[in-house]
């Protein structure tokens, strides 16, 4: 479910307004594999988000699934979503994610869902 995204991260850095308190989120498009179900969804995202949060810098990790209410998003289709607090911890986390407890975890989730795009974005609270 991971993948480096450096030319993001190039993109972030060199936008015109300032990253410093902006929280990372990341979206994943994705469809419930044939036979699961939400119940396996919630386990398998559980169980990730626990590796996560055990990862140091992880513990202020939080994570969503977005279930289309409206537009049509395929069958079994929702976005997994993951919001770190800023793009430093956001890079501590996907350097150390090679061989992590994460990267265990991913390998289960797959087993649940397939997520064929991503996106990264930084989003500062209105206020």
């Amino acid at each position: 479910m991971r993948s480096t995204i450096k030319f993001l991260i190039a993109a972030l850095f060199a936008g015109s307004f300032s990253l410093a308190n902006a929280a990372v989120v990341e979206v994943w498009q994705c469809q419930l594999k044939d036979g699961k179900t939400a119940d396996d969804l919630r386990v398998a995202s559980s169980g990730w988000l626990a590796a996560m949060k055990s990862m140091e810098g992880g513990a202020e990790v939080e994570a969503y699934h977005n279930f289309s209410v409206v537009a049509y998003d395929g069958e079994n289709g929702f976005n997994f979503i993951s919001i770190t607090p800023d793009l430093a911890v956001w890079g501590k986390l996907a350097k150390a994610y090679e061989g992590s407890a994460v990267q265990k975890a991913d390998v289960a989730w797959s087993e649940v869902a397939d997520c064929k795009g991503n996106s990264l974005w930084a989003s500062e609270k209105v206020e």
